[in-house]
């Protein structure tokens, strides 16, 4: 081996010694920067989760007040009177999407189980939180129980007029509407 051969070979040595230090030095700035990006995210996710709850603790409350009325007198099963307080809140809020829920109780209630299914239908529709458990918003048992109850009322009606349009789409929106309350995807 000449000097040459050995200048270079330490050349090379030194190269790669360099090229590993650097390779461990990057790892080490990257495994630190990844740490610290999961710490931030987590930060954030709780924040996130927090003006979550927050939004919808204030929704609850504004609806609360919007709705106390129809509420009062739905408790007294003054359908008629709730009916005409609801049509007020439904022209001072049509974006609320609650509105549905009561126009579906107050159908329910009176008997009009193909109007309480379209209501409810439109009210799952316009807000998927009533069917989420995870939310505050839910009110998946309620309406699972009443179309429980709906599904038996249009068996029997349907079994009475097998020609009737109207009931078979009353009965296709409540299997959907049924299908959305358990979890299902359509």
């Amino acid at each position: 081996m000449g000097i040459k051969d050995k200048f270079f070979g330490n050349l090379l040595d030194s190269v790669t010694f360099v090229s590993l230090a650097l390779l461990i030095v990057i790892t080490a700035v990257m495994l630190v920067q990844h740490g610290v990006a999961a710490l931030q995210e987590e930060g954030a996710g709780v924040s996130r989760k927090e003006l979550a709850e927050e939004m919808y603790q204030k929704r609850l409350e504004q609806d609360k007040k919007i709705y106390k009325e129809v509420q009062r007198l739905f408790g007294m099963r003054q359908y008629t009177a709730a009916q005409k307080v609801l049509q007020k809140v439904q022209r001072e809020h049509p974006d609320n999407p609650r509105s549905f829920i009561y126009q579906a109780r107050l159908h329910y209630n009176n008997g009009n189980m193909v109007e309480a299914i379209s209501s409810y239908r439109q009210a799952v529709d316009s807000e998927p939180d009533f069917v989420d458990n995870k939310t505050p918003l839910f009110l998946g048992e309620e309406i699972k129980d009443n179309l429980k109850a709906a599904k038996q009322t249009l068996a029997q009606e349907l079994k009475s007029r097998p020609e009737d349009t109207e009931m078979r789409k009353a009965l296709d929106e409540l299997l959907y509407l049924q299908r959305r309350v358990a979890g299902g995807c359509e």
